[in-house]
């Protein structure tokens, strides 16, 4: 019994091979391509994981960012309950669609002072739902330049250049309200004053690119320290 059952597979493996070399070449050999492309792909990622490093886990930055969550000042921002680190090595941050906040490792170069501003910051990103309002200023504008092409036919290609125009202005604008309301969460929860919050910056000004161009989507960092410094 054994003996025919592996009779009959070989015999259905042969006939596979051969509609595999007869029935379209070129197609199976793409298909295959793809399969071992894919499979290859599949393997490098069940490879790569990523750890935290020693030195950031022991700073525990889920106690602090429980403790800027648990702030009067960001409640009802509907953030993710846990902050996630990216390995980039440059300082950065950012709060995605998703309302989920990412730290770069590069980030913890500063002290906790700083990691807790950052933290602030994108919460109030998420509380104030600039993801959000962000699409929707880009969507409003591509809508308006599709209008202005129907009227006048090819003006509605200005899009990929107002677009990008307006949303950065506009983003420029989220990153001040952002700075206000993390500024008041330091002062209330966490007494850091604002000559402390001003330093916090210029820390951050030291050791990151700045910005402020009309293109970027973040004021230059001397423009964000006078904001804070305005702050009530």
């Amino acid at each position: 019994m054994e003996f025919q059952i592996t009779a009959y597979l070989h015999l259905i493996s042969k006939h596979l091979l051969c509609e595999f070399i007869l029935i379209d070449y070129n197609t199976n050999m793409r298909k295959l391509i793809f399969i071992i492309s894919a499979l290859f792909l599949s393997s490098c990622a069940q490879q790569y994981k990523y750890v935290v490093p020693q030195h950031i886990q022991e700073r525990h930055t889920e106690i602090l960012y429980s403790e800027v969550i648990s702030c009067p000042a960001l409640h009802g921002a509907g953030i993710y309950p846990y902050v996630f680190i990216n390995p980039g090595k440059e300082p950065n941050a950012w709060v995605d669609g998703d309302d989920k906040v990412h730290l770069t490792e590069g980030l913890y170069r500063f002290d906790d002072d700083v990691i807790v501003f950052v933290l602030a910051h994108e919460i109030a990103h998420a509380k104030l739902k600039h993801v959000r309002n962000r699409r929707a200023v880009s969507i409003v504008t591509t809508g308006i330049m599709i209008v202005a092409g129907a009227i006048v036919p090819g003006l509605g290609l200005l899009d990929y250049v107002v677009n990008p125009a307006v949303t950065s202005n506009y983003s420029k604008l989220q990153e001040y309200d952002a700075d206000k309301l993390a500024s008041e969460a330091l002062a209330e929860c966490f007494d850091i004053a604002i000559d402390r919050q001003v330093q916090i910056l210029q820390f951050m000004q030291a050791e990151t690119k700045d910005a402020g161009g009309f293109w970027d989507q973040h004021p230059s960092w001397a423009d964000r320290i006078e904001n804070i410094k305005k702050a009530p």
